[in-house]
């Protein structure tokens, strides 16, 4: 074998060998949406996500993940003391859940996970009290009435998402994530597809677009593009009409996102800004933005 292949071949395998020594630690990520940050407080408004991964290696040497998360999310419509829900352009609605995901290498640039869902709507979401509790205490404003919030459901969803990236220069890479849902909550399928720029990742195991293992910042420029066949928070249940409020779904969504990301040590810090379009008809702002703060701790 010529001298430059046997060179190249220890280069690619020192890359994968250190690749995934930086990637058989364990992590505690906490992630918190909210659109106060521009001055709003309505659709989705806000979200917050704690994540545990544990990290194996397998016999074959790919790499596998178990993704822990309990989160919830809140929704409200645009006039917030508004109390006739004939008048709101979106529902209040909650979900808290328990989600886990197992998410192996399938190579040094790409991963499959499938995982589910399983949660909670209505009063049993806790979100009316946790949005009214941080208004009240925080940011001293009146309760909102949450009136016609949708009901109090089991839902469950199956989850399965396909990561790959493209190597285009030096410190550019083309990073995709092919996702479907099936379930009670949302039905939906759709593609993230954008830019990363600076220090890169050979592996794309995390949920989050950027993600880097060197003390150094990286960019991301991206859109999400999403398909609903069926969406709770708006159009209410499968199987009963029990919702006080429904409206009419936008099928097709999409999501521009633009992140910064910083790692130091063991610390990663993740900022993304997100830019939603409309999700029903009814909504009297073509477009919504919320800020996303993610926060991993790498435990050993």
């Amino acid at each position: 074998m010529p001298l430059k292949n046997i060179l190249l071949n220890k280069k690619v395998w020192v890359s994968f060998l250190l690749a995934n020594f930086l990637y058989s630690q364990n992590s505690i990520n906490l992630d918190v949406d909210n659109d106060l940050y521009f001055d709003k407080d309505y659709y989705y408004s806000s979200g917050i996500f704690l994540t545990y991964s544990k990290f194996n290696k397998l016999t074959n040497g790919k790499t596998q993940i178990n993704h822990f998360t309990l989160g919830q999310e809140i929704y409200t419509p645009s006039k917030r003391y508004e109390t006739e829900p004939r008048l709101y352009d979106y529902p209040y609605s909650g979900l808290l859940f328990f989600q886990y995901n197992n998410q192996r290498s399938l190579t040094n640039s790409s991963s499959l996970s499938l995982g589910g869902k399983l949660g909670i709507t209505g009063s049993a979401s806790l979100a009316k009290g946790m949005q009214n509790l941080y208004h009240r205490l925080i940011l001293k404003l009146p309760d909102l009435s949450w009136n016609a919030q949708m009901p109090q459901e089991p839902q469950l969803n199956i989850l399965i998402n396909y990561f790959k990236g493209f190597h285009i220069e030096k410190n550019a890479n083309l990073e995709t994530k092919l996702f479907a849902e099936v379930g009670t909550y949302q039905t939906k399928t759709g593609m993230d597809i954008g830019i990363m720029i600076g220090s890169l990742d050979p592996f794309h195991f995390f949920d989050n677009i950027i993600n880097t293992n060197e003390n150094k910042l990286s960019f991301y420029l991206g859109t999400r593009q999403e398909y609903y066949f069926h969406d709770y928070n708006i159009e209410g249940s499968l199987f009963n009409e029990d919702a006080e409020l429904v409206l009419e779904s936008k099928k097709y969504r999409n999501t521009i996102q633009v992140g910064i990301l910083k790692r130091l040590n063991k610390l990663q810090i993740l900022a993304t800004y997100n830019s939603m379009s409309q999700d029903n008809h009814k909504q009297r702002f073509k477009r919504h933005p919320y800020l996303k703060i993610s926060i991993t701790y790498l435990l050993n």
